[in-house]
């Protein structure tokens, strides 16, 4: 299953993979966007080409570009701390193949291998996060950067996707799936003191897709609706209180997903398909100046 698949919740996916050598994929013209730390520019994901490979926009929408162009579907990928390369990888089976792109020369290598789904490298690059397991009971295996001395680190008891380190590399946030329901747990970089940061009712729906804000204090998610079914919008926490404010809230049918926060932690970039087509939107954290940067032209 390729990463355009993950913004869906728990039961979506199992559907999505029964369905999948059945059904043609739909177009995603821009999806999961990931925000520079360095630069006002943004690498996304889109299928619009046959496979799911990265592309690369300004935050003013000029420059849009495509990057990778491989015979296979890229299944995830991450900025580097400095923003200078891009960490993305290939699942081969079950294992995901990392490599090291360059967007302003167009140089790559190869980083490493590693068993498992949704590999995230450390701000330091010496540790590395990735899913192991089915869909409907995976957990988070903690290895060194070579991935060695690989150790699970969230219990059997629950469902967990996507650990995403904290810029200052002390946290890790993942999505956990658990009978009654959906939510953004924090452990610590070592695998301690898991817990909950995300409380909100069945009507407010399933949290999930966590971002961290560049101050590692609070994080954006977008939270699934069970009815209406096919909305999502965008949330942000803060850690210190776990209280929670939605994001340009809308009571119509349509995903506000997969949040990224911009460096200076006042914008947040996400896919939208407002326009009935998934593209690459912005808007401002207290939910002004909503921007549509992708399928304009």
């Amino acid at each position: 299953m390729s990463r355009i698949s993950l913004a869906l919740a728990a039961p979506v996916l199992v559907l999505a993979a029964a369905l999948q050598a059945q059904t043609t994929a739909p177009v995603v013209n821009g999806g999961f966007p990931l925000v520079s730390p360095s630069a006002p520019r943004i690498l996304f994901e889109s299928n619009r080409t046959g496979k799911n490979q990265l592309w690369i926009i300004s935050a003013d929408g000029t420059g849009e570009r495509q990057l990778t162009n491989r015979d296979t579907d890229v299944d995830g990928a991450q900025w580097a701390a400095d923003g200078k390369s891009i960490l993305y990888s290939v699942l081969v089976g079950d294992t995901s193949r990392v490599y090291e792109f360059w967007p302003d020369s167009s140089r790559e290598r190869p980083v490493g291998s590693y068993p498992g789904r949704a590999p995230h490298l450390s701000p330091a690059r010496d540790q590395v996060l990735y899913d192991v397991g089915p869909w409907t009971a995976s957990h988070l295996v903690l290895a060194d950067a070579n991935g060695r001395s690989p150790r699970q680190v969230t219990g059997d008891s629950i469902t967990v996707w996507s650990g995403m380190w904290s810029p200052n590399g002390r946290l890790i946030a993942f999505t956990v799936s658990r009978p009654s329901g959906m939510s953004v747990w924090v452990m610590n970089a070592d695998g301690s003191r898991p817990h909950q940061v995300t409380h909100l009712t069945a009507e407010e729906g399933r949290a999930q897709v966590p971002a961290w804000h560049p101050d590692s204090h609070q994080l954006a998610f977008q939270s699934n609706a069970s009815s209406p079914k096919g909305k999502s919008t965008l949330w942000i926490v803060d850690l210190s209180t776990t209280g929670a404010m939605e994001l340009g809230p809308h009571r119509t049918v349509y995903l506000d997903e997969t949040p990224s926060w911009f460096s200076d932690g006042q914008r947040v970039a996400f896919q939208s398909n407002r326009t009935g087509r998934m593209e690459i939107w912005t808007i401002n954290a207290d939910g002004s100046d909503l921007r549509q940067l992708t399928g304009l032209h």
